[in-house]
């Protein structure tokens, strides 16, 4: 058994692509339409074992609720580098700048996507 992949609601699919792709370096996986056209797409990391799915319903224009989602944790190389990269790339809002977690042997940062998500960049220390 094993994790495939998480799914969030987003409100604009193409600020979200540029998030996580050009700003985090994550991959397009795939995507398809439902009958009712809602996108699914999907982006992956390097070993492509799990994927986050973002669920984009242009008939709703309902306000995102994140309710219940504390962070989405991506495992980076070097969160410094990462965190640097990303506020290069994107206009995200920073939640809380690199630090050192002694107790899990990590450093991370938080930044919000384009819908308000907290995206931690974890990193673990050599």
């Amino acid at each position: 058994m094993d994790i495939h992949h998480t799914a969030i609601e987003v409100s604009d699919l193409d600020a979200t692509r540029a998030f996580y792709e050009d700003g985090l370096g994550l991959a397009y996986s795939y995507d398809f339409h439902t009958d009712d056209g809602v996108h699914n797409y999907y982006v992956t990391g390097e070993t492509a074992d799990t994927e986050i799915q973002f669920v984009h319903d242009p008939n709703d224009d309902a306000p995102i609720d994140a309710a219940g989602i504390v962070h989405l944790a991506i495992l980076v190389d070097d969160a410094d580098e990462t965190f640097d990269r990303v506020l290069d790339r994107t206009d995200c809002t920073v939640v809380r700048e690199p630090t050192t977690i002694e107790a899990a042997n990590a450093r991370a940062a938080f930044v919000e996507d384009p819908d308000g998500y907290e995206v931690e960049l974890f990193s673990r220390l050599e």
